[in-house]
């Protein structure tokens, strides 16, 4: 993931690390548990050992969301953001109201691509994420939260030239500098003040 000043942040979607797994599930697995087999690993950074397991629940169950988010989760993390896309869309095709698949959106579409469209996604997915969970947290990884999300809202809507719009996510964050929308430096002080945000929390 890059940083803001790349037009990316993610702090928000953690570093990968390398990893191994082992090959099927055993008799008595299910999708449930093979998923939180998943999250377990996806929890300790072994990120690729996880998406064998999420792979596994999909296997299993191929309506089974949460293994979906997962994938989404996972594949991210690994940088593979189109991939992540499409899994957390099957995921909300199964389940269109779970907070983390909008959540994790956010950030893959921010980073996906420098176009515009993509800033738009980006923060249509932060605010269903919100609209679902006001004090969103991702459980898996409690330092990406809803803290990122209007981050992610506020690099969009800069990204997008909408500085105001962008403002108004900075002024939601705690601690934030308040900017003069009349300053000559308005557009780079904002700049500066969405990096410095970004800085200072561990998501």
């Amino acid at each position: 993931m890059k940083t803001f000043i790349s037009v990316a942040c993610l702090a928000c979607l953690l570093t990968a690390f390398g990893c191994g797994g082992d090959g099927g599930g055993g008799p008595s697995d299910t999708a449930a548990s093979l998923t939180a087999a998943g999250w377990a690993l996806f929890e300790k950074g072994e990120c690729e050992a996880a998406i064998i397991k999420f792979d596994q629940a999909v296997a299993l169950d191929a309506t089974y969301s949460d293994a979906y988010n997962g994938l989404g989760w996972s594949n991210a993390k690994l940088d593979s953001l189109g991939i992540a896309l499409g899994n957390f869309g099957e995921c909300l095709i199964f389940n269109s109201t779970l907070a983390d698949a909008y959540a994790g959106c956010a950030p893959v579409y921010r980073d996906y691509e420098t176009e515009p469209a993509h800033f738009d996604s980006a923060i249509a997915a932060a605010s269903q994420a919100l609209a679902l969970e006001a004090t969103y947290s991702f459980s898996h990884d409690t330092s990406f939260d809803w803290f990122d999300l209007h981050l992610i809202m506020a690099q969009s809507h800069y990204g997008l030239g909408e500085f105001l719009e962008a403002k108004a996510h900075v002024d939601s964050l705690p601690d934030h500098v308040t900017l003069d929308p009349e300053s000559p430096t308005f557009v780079e002080d904002l700049a500066a003040e969405i990096e410095r945000l970004e800085g200072t929390h561990g998501g």
